[in-house]
């Protein structure tokens, strides 16, 4: 692929030990449990639905009657379905207080639905800082633009503490909108592949003057690192007849759901681009 430091494709978010083969003919519906804890000072959120049958039409079935929670050390925080009663928001429970996430601290995550207990345990590590962002033309892009006058690209700068192993995510935006190469790509690297330094590296898509670029940069733990590996695997399976049979992801999620509970520390910076 053309553009990109880490450019191993996304999802959702995720990793269990066990590896499950799909049996795509005969599977049984499964809940599919998504959270993210941040840094941030937001009402942090859970996902809860559950797999629809392989030939059944529809997407899957968001879960209203969930009991959520997530806990550190000190404190319990429950949270609450859908609180605004958004129709963009069905299946998504949202702590009932802001909190922000600790670097240094595990969060634990509680899922009981249907009598069934989803348990999952996660390390928020600490993220560096993004230096700065630039854009220029891309002269090969310039002269064959995928829309008129988006042929600018948006360079990221930063520096990699080499003294810890670790692992990120990245996000990027045009306008608010996330950004993209490909419809299913995930960035996401270990500090190796990244190196200490990061000078001036394209990120993903292209943007017009005026556009305003933003990089948001997510600390991983080891287990989302094996999750986000898996699951581009899987994304890339071919299926054919020399191929391995499809697998899910490895989960951290305990009690047999799939999905990934993710706890982040998030830099974030952005830049209009300018010629």
């Amino acid at each position: 692929m053309k553009k990109i430091l880490i450019i191993l494709s996304l999802f959702s978010f995720a990793a269990c030990e066990e590896t499950v083969t799909l049996d795509l003919e005969n599977s049984e519906p499964v809940f599919i449990i998504e959270g993210l804890v941040t840094d941030q000072n937001i009402n942090q959120y859970v996902r809860v639905t559950r797999s629809v049958d392989f030939y059944a039409s529809g997407g899957a079935e968001t879960i209203s009657n969930a009991v959520v929670t997530v806990s550190d050390d000190n404190q319990t925080f429950t949270y609450t379905h859908n609180p605004n009663a958004s129709t963009d928001s069905l299946g998504y429970y949202l702590s009932t207080q802001q909190f922000a996430g600790e670097p240094g601290k595990v969060y634990n995550l509680r899922v009981e639905v249907n009598g069934q207990v989803f348990t999952a345990s996660d390390e928020l590590f600490r993220v560096t800082e993004i230096d700065s962002l630039t854009s220029e033309i891309d002269e090969e892009e310039f002269e064959d633009p995928d829309e008129e006058g988006e042929f600018y690209e948006m360079l990221f700068y930063t520096t990699e503490p080499q003294d810890t192993k670790d692992y990120y995510l990245f996000k990027f935006y045009k306008n608010g909108a996330i950004i993209r190469d490909d419809e299913n790509d995930i960035f996401f690297s270990d500090d190796e592949l990244l190196a200490e330094n990061i000078e001036g590296v394209p990120t993903a898509g292209y943007y017009s003057l005026g556009d305003t670029g933003t990089v948001e940069m997510y600390s991983i733990s080891n287990s989302a690192f094996i999750y986000y590996n898996d699951l581009i695997n899987l994304l890339l399976s071919d299926g054919g007849l020399f191929g391995s049979p499809p697998v899910n992801p490895r989960t951290n999620i305990q009690g047999g759901a799939l999905g990934f509970f993710q706890t982040s520390a998030v830099a974030s910076r952005s830049i209009v681009i300018t010629d």
